[in-house]
């Protein structure tokens, strides 16, 4: 591609904002469409008053030299802040009482989170076979080499914490494939990740950190956008057409184009053959990707409404538990300055793969619900001070079993449309690193095309 070549970016997410940016300093002709009058996709921060809170992702791994190399050049790296250390704990609810997991060795013989039995369990994982099954769900992997008892107290509220879903709706290789890459190499979780540490090292991985910014999750993209040149905010791109002069873009009142390449960043339940000519076929097996309803409350309280001293990360609800929320941060332990002096903020998940009927509830019939979990889980006593409710129709994608189909759909339609490059969190991963990372790759492949 030369430097007169243009580039069209659909959609201002972190994976699209990566890739313009990265062509920017290519020295390559590009112009960002975004709909909303911020750029970031999921990603948004909200302040109200002393309040700040996330209605999407919350914090972000950093673990990866060119993660961080990329931040230090968009200039979000001077506005990192990291998490609290009385953050590091993280509780399982477990027979109604909060229960921390294990840090070390050492805790892990003591806890009473997992029985004698269950950790002898997790003892026998280095001599359990490998599965001949190449895609088993994340549930089955669990079970087969850990045990049932891990699969419900530590597998399954994992999962429900990152995909807002079950271990049994989810492919192995897809959601987890380090998990699946462990197996396969050194046959074992446990040896793989002793025998794994130093490669992982060589490979880039630096100190990890969990961060997030000073202004929230929501500077990163502010951060990133302020870089561009050629951004268009409040532009919806309603489709795009190959011409013979190049790809042409359409909104409600413009045209734009022609354009070399066109990489489209928008989420898989927005497309329609309206708004791209593909095979009907391709289009069903796209729309079958689920993104199951997620509700997310922010809730502040008075320090003296709640008797738990909230000193971690936040807790997770194991399916077996059967309650009516996934879990919930507190997220003024984590960072500074997300709530007033004397005050908790405490963000709350409801719905998801497990209970998705339940997010969909109004507001004024979920937060009575959520409050008298609350008051049980952490002895909560009153009314919040602060609240917030986002809905989010669909909220993740889910890497089923069998979401090779849906990858091998991917790259036909690319094939069949030269200069089309599809980008988002359905496709090799879903957290802010893996969108930065995929959006790094996609700009080089694009470059290259």
């Amino acid at each position: 591609m030369t430097n007169n070549s243009s580039i069209a970016v659909i959609g201002g997410g972190i994976t699209g904002l990566t890739a313009a940016h990265k062509f920017q300093k290519m020295g390559l002709h590009y112009e960002v469409f975004e709909k909303n009058s911020l750029p970031g996709g999921a990603i948004k921060t909200v302040k109200s008053g002393l309040w700040q809170v996330e209605y999407g992702p919350n914090t972000m791994l950093l673990k990866d030299k060119i993660v961080k190399k990329f931040l230090e050049e968009t200039g979000a790296i001077g506005e990192k802040v990291t998490a609290n250390k009385n953050a590091e704990k993280r509780y399982i609810l477990k027979n109604g009482r909060l229960e921390a997991l294990p840090g070390s060795a050492t805790e892990a013989l003591k806890t009473s989170l997992f029985s004698l039995k269950g950790k002898l369990r997790v003892l026998a994982e280095p001599f359990i076979s490998k599965s001949n099954n190449p895609d088993q769900t994340v549930a089955e992997f669990a079970e087969r080499r850990l045990g049932e008892e891990i699969l419900d107290y530590a597998i399954n509220p994992f999962v429900a914490g990152i995909f807002a879903n079950s271990p049994d709706a989810l492919s192995l290789r897809h959601a987890f494939p380090i998990m699946h890459n462990l197996e396969q190499e050194y046959g074992s979780l446990i040896w793989g990740s002793l025998a794994g540490a130093k490669k992982r090292k060589e490979s880039g991985r630096i100190t990890r950190e969990l961060i997030s910014f000073s202004g929230g999750i929501g500077q990163l993209p502010t951060a990133i956008a302020s870089t561009l040149d050629n951004i268009h905010l409040n532009t919806e791109i309603l489709s795009i057409e190959k011409k013979l002069d190049g790809w042409h873009l359409f909104s409600n009142k413009k045209q734009y184009g022609p354009f070399n390449s066109v990489v489209l960043n928008t989420p898989l339940y927005k497309w329609n053959t309206d708004f791209l000519s593909i095979e009907k076929e391709q289009m069903e097996k796209i729309q079958s990707v689920y993104y199951p309803p997620l509700s997310v409350f922010c809730l502040g309280f008075r320090k003296d409404q709640v008797s738990h001293p909230l000193d971690g990360f936040g807790f997770l609800v194991p399916e077996k538990e059967k309650r009516s929320i996934l879990g919930a941060l507190f997220s003024s332990t984590l960072f500074d300055k997300r709530a007033p002096a004397g005050h908790h903020l405490l963000t709350v998940f409801v719905g998801g793969g497990r209970q998705p009927k339940l997010a969909t509830l109004e507001t004024e019939k979920l937060l009575p619900i959520v409050l008298d979990e609350l008051t049980d889980i952490i002895g909560l006593d009153g009314e919040p001070v602060f609240r917030d409710h986002i809905f989010w129709p669909k909220s993740i994608p889910a890497y089923h079993v069998g979401y090779d189909e849906i990858l091998q759909v991917f790259n036909a339609i690319e094939d069949q449309n030269p200069g089309l490059y599809l980008a988002g969190n359905y496709r090799h991963g879903i957290s802010v690193p893996d969108c930065i990372l995929n959006g790094l790759k996609l700009a080089d492949r694009v470059a290259e095309g």
